[in-house]
Parts: structure tokens; sequence; C-alpha cells
């Protein structure tokens, strides 16, 4: 397992959480490599399969299937990369609703929070309406 670090030797972590008004709790141990698996194990199999499997079969056989699986692959790839950058900004354990919180006008923040969460709530009750048993 990889153990490099994602902030610069001279940076102190703590110093950086405590900045956002955090106190470090977890071990922070993942690296780099295992960050990679992991967020494709989460984010790219069901909805690459998903969008390969009903609508490959239906519309062109293997070649939309090859082609549609490296697009949503690469689309993935880009709401991976925003994510992360956002999250080394601000790690915070709540996420996308936190994330809200923080960057979106004071006036709004409340309700757009809300509803963002909302969103993630009805996504992974979703997301696992959809997995087969």
């Amino acid at each position: 397992m990889s153990t490099e670090k994602v902030l610069p030797e001279d940076v102190q972590e703590d110093a950086v959480l405590e900045s956002l008004g955090y106190q470090q709790e977890l071990k922070r141990s993942f690296g780099l490599l295992g960050m990679i698996g992991f967020s494709f194990s989460i984010v790219t199999s069901w909805t690459a399969l998903g969008g390969v499997l009903i609508i490959g079969f239906e519309s062109g056989g293997p070649p939309v299937m090859i082609y549609s699986w490296v697009a949503i692959c690469l689309f993935a790839l880009a709401v991976a990369y925003a994510m992360a950058e956002i999250c080394s900004a601000y790690p915070v354990a709540g996420g996308q609703y936190s994330w809200v919180a923080v960057l979106a006008p004071p006036s709004v923040a409340r309700g757009l929070s809300y509803v963002t969460g909302w969103f993630m709530i009805t996504g992974k009750g979703t997301q696992i309406v959809q997995c087969p048993t």
C-alpha cells in the first residue's frame, strides 16, 4: 500500500483541519492506489454496467457497449476529480452537503445544503434498490 502524502511535508495536516474548525479523529492511511481502486469500485461499476448492458444490446451491440463504457468512465473520472479537489480543500466527513454549506452564499447555504442531503439520500436509496440480490 502506498503511503505518499497528499499535502507537502511543510504543511501540518492537523493545522489545516484546525483552521477549518475540525479536530482529527480518524486515522488517514489510504494511499494513492488504494483510493483510486476504492473510487472505481464505488463510482464506476453500477453506472457503467447499467448504461452498457441495457442500452448497448438494444442500440448496436459490442461497439456501442465498449465505447459507451469508455465514455462513462471518462465522465465518472471528471466528476471524481472535481469532488477530489473539493474534498482536499474541505476534508469533512459529511461530504457534499457539508461542502455546499461551506461554499454556497450564506443566505442560501442552509437550504441548498438540505436539498443536497436529500439528493444524496435519494441517490443512495435508488442505488440500493437497483442492486441485484
